[in-house]
């Protein structure tokens, strides 16, 4: 997916910020999109309930993480790197998903 894709499908993004490392994120109320190269490494969205990950329902993302072999609780995230999947539940009452492009959350963790 590339920024047009997004642009395409969203409609021009309600903030455009240059962060560090030259990744450019694309903000849309509360989920933002970031690009390396203009293609697509990373999504964070806010956690509101019920996912499908790998075409399996899955009621509460915290405790499925927390049930995975190889996720790393690191900073108040649970981090898959096998999924691509990290949790943030720095905040109690607003957690929020990310899904990242595989490798890059390798040199954070």
């Amino acid at each position: 997916m590339t920024i047009v894709d997004v642009i395409d499908h969203l409609g021009e993004a309600d903030q455009i910020r240059e962060i560090t490392g030259g990744e450019l994120e694309l903000l849309y109320q509360d989920t933002i999109f970031r690009f390396h190269n203009s293609i697509f490494v990373e999504g964070t969205l806010p956690d509101r309930g019920p996912v499908i990950i790998d075409q399996i329902p899955v009621i509460n993302i915290f405790q499925w993480l927390s049930g995975l072999d190889d996720v790393i609780d690191r900073a108040r995230f649970l981090v898959s790197l096998e999924k691509g999947i990290a949790y943030d539940y720095r905040h109690a009452n607003s957690g929020s998903i990310t899904v990242f492009q595989q490798g890059h959350w390798d040199g954070l963790i």
